[in-house]
């Protein structure tokens, strides 16, 4: 039977369906990945099995070729127990939510410049949103860069998020990325320390810059912070995605100055639905059983992230858009630690991605723009073999300002 980690360089998003239909497998099953037997685990028991610490370590559990391309050597997603929280404490102290604002202002003053000159002509949406996000992180950490060297920066960072996937040509780019990124950031660092630059105290570059870390693994960490941020533009491109499925009613709510509520509720949505992280893993510390199958020491744990997102006993018509689906949890993260689980899932305590809080207000705010035109897609195809994936004609989006499209209709 075919391994999965080859279903998964050949299918994508669908290779665990695949591979769960063809071993007749339940919801938590055996499997094998890479040659060792492997649990996936696909409901909300399975996830949180998955982020129990006595019974799953992350570190070294990710094939160093993808984690070393991804997070870096010596980052903090592959390590467990107290240097785990140690270092974890830092990236929290840096992504506290109370300092978003600052970033979420940046970021909506340049979709409002930027969309500015989207009317009427194609953009390259993703490119745009790359360019946006990238820009925005790296002045709220610290960095008044030029435009060109801020969008240099950027691309560099998308590159390592495109490359993950191992599709091609897209992963020696990301290894070009990578090395690129890791010199630059390790100059920031050491400019930093030296007074060469002059980071704000309490901005990621002086957080990192007065941490005890040498000066590499300050630099990976702060990368840590921004290329999540610039990540986040894979799912705004499904933003628009979503929008045009709509009614303009709807869409009318959402750019809003009371639509809060609503943008919160279709942000979420987005994450539950738009393919993006498709698995991770862990090794298992000890046996155990899990849903009713046999988990033994050293085995791998496979988190079904896509499975547990789309889970029919939590999440009615689950491979439905619902845009309301999420009213209920009011305007902060939804306390769903194994149920709702697209950039992985936990307690914020544990390994849940500390930067959750701010992809939410990120999308947030991309709703809130891009429910101000009518987007319109080449094609709306979406590869599931390529990961990352984006919408076809994602780089040639035509956006008519509603206002326009309006008086083009009466």
């Amino acid at each position: 039977m075919t391994d999965l980690g080859l279903l998964l360089a050949r299918h994508g998003y669908t290779a665990v369906a695949r591979d769960r239909a063809a071993r007749s497998g339940g919801d938590t099953y055996v499997s094998r990945l890479l040659g060792r037997r492997t649990v996936v685990l696909g409901e909300p028991e399975g996830a949180r099995a998955f982020y129990d610490e006595s019974l799953a370590r992350r570190a070294r559990a990710i094939p160093p070729p993808l984690a070393w391309l991804l997070f870096g050597r010596g980052a903090v997603h592959g390590m467990d127990g107290t240097p785990h929280r140690d270092r974890k404490r830092l990236f929290l102290d840096v992504l506290d939510p109370a300092g978003f604002d600052l970033l979420l202002d940046e970021v909506r003053g340049a979709l409002v410049t930027r969309s500015a000159g989207w009317a009427g002509r194609e953009a390259d949406l993703h490119r745009e949103l790359v360019s946006v996000y990238g820009s925005a992180v790296l002045r709220w950490a610290g960095l008044d860069l030029p435009r060109r060297e801020a969008d240099l920066v950027s691309r560099r960072l998308s590159e390592i998020v495109d490359g993950f996937g191992f599709a091609g040509r897209a992963y020696v780019r990301g290894w070009r990325g990578r090395r690129w990124a890791e010199r630059w950031a390790r100059g920031v660092v050491s400019d930093a320390r030296r007074g060469r630059i002059d980071a704000p105290p309490g901005t990621a570059v002086r957080a990192f810059a007065d941490s005890d870390l040498d000066a590499r693994t300050a630099g990976v960490e702060l990368l840590n912070v921004l290329r999540p941020t610039v990540a986040v533009s894979w799912l705004g491109t499904f933003v628009a995605v979503a929008l045009a499925a709509t009614t303009p009613q709807q869409r009318a709510v959402l750019r809003s100055a009371t639509g809060d509520r609503q943008r919160f509720a279709f942000a979420q949505e987005v994450r539950r639905t738009s393919p993006f992280v498709p698995v991770l893993t862990a090794t298992a510390l000890r046996g155990a059983t899990v849903s009713g199958v046999r988990v033994r020491r050293g085995n791998r744990l496979l988190l079904d992230v896509i499975g547990i997102d789309h889970h029919p006993s939590r999440w009615p018509e689950p491979h439905r858009f619902v845009a309301d689906r999420f009213l209920d949890h009011g305007t902060v993260p939804a306390p769903l630690a194994f149920e709702l689980v697209p950039q992985g899932g936990g307690h914020p305590s544990g390994h849940r991605c500390p930067g959750e809080s701010l992809t939410l207000r990120l999308l947030s705010e991309t709703t809130r723009v891009l429910a101000g035109f009518d987007a319109h897609f080449p094609g709306v195809r979406i590869d599931a073999a390529r990961m990352p994936t984006l919408p076809d004609g994602s780089d040639r989006v035509r956006l008519t300002p509603v206002d326009v499209a309006v008086a083009r209709s009466a």
